[in-house]
């Protein structure tokens, strides 16, 4: 995700020209980077805090083709692949043989990708100069979350922290982008077994 690094006359520079943007322009940079890095893929870590305690880390890949088609791969500990097209998600758990499958309720804030890629994104927000971090406040159905999203020298996200209204916390750590990739035709597909346990969500 990180890019080559700058010298840091290059830094402060960049930070002094940045710190006087509201933190909306900010999320429309980041948006604007998205949109030319794709097709785009990346490493990401994902870590789960209960009570300030990591109860679970996560690790794999993200293939990126718009904010409508999305691939999460998880390698490590267990090998899971969530696919997001449109309104509809797959989600394969292959130790389980499990497929589940439903739908995501139109402008869900709770995907990152999809909160970066809104005209509007949150109730609120901000950008916090010493951190290069914005800030966002996300009202929904299950409560009040709050979102900072740490963004590089090229304005790509490398760090997202979101904490939920039952004080769940998760870290996605994003690194190593390779942008502007050509996808595969089978890239969204799943190879399932036959005797795969299909459930239907509502």
């Amino acid at each position: 995700m990180k890019g080559t690094k700058t010298s840091f006359t290059c830094l402060l520079l960049f930070l002094g020209y940045v710190s006087s943007l509201p933190a909306l322009t900010f999320v429309e940079r980041v948006r604007d980077k998205i949109n030319a890095s794709r097709p785009f893929k990346m490493n990401f870590v994902q870590q789960v805090f209960i009570d300030g305690e990591m109860s679970l880390e996560e690790n794999g890949y993200i293939v990126f083709a718009d904010r409508t088609q999305i691939k999460w791969q998880y390698l490590h500990p267990d090998m899971k692949t969530f696919i997001l097209e449109n309104e509809s998600y797959r989600f394969y758990d292959q130790e389980n043989n499990q497929l589940i499958k439903g739908r995501i309720d139109p402008g869900n804030e709770q995907i990152i990708w999809d909160l970066l890629c809104s005209p509007s994104p949150g109730q609120s927000s901000r950008w916090e100069e010493r951190t290069r971090t914005i800030l966002i406040s996300v009202n929904d159905s299950s409560g009040r979350q709050e979102l900072k999203v740490r963004i590089d020298a090229h304005f790509l996200p490398e760090r997202v922290e979101q904490t939920s209204a039952n004080e769940v916390t998760t870290v996605y750590i994003f690194s190593n982008y390779q942008t502007g990739i050509t996808l595969a035709d089978s890239e969204f597909s799943l190879n399932l077994p036959d005797n795969v346990e299909i459930i239907e969500e509502e």
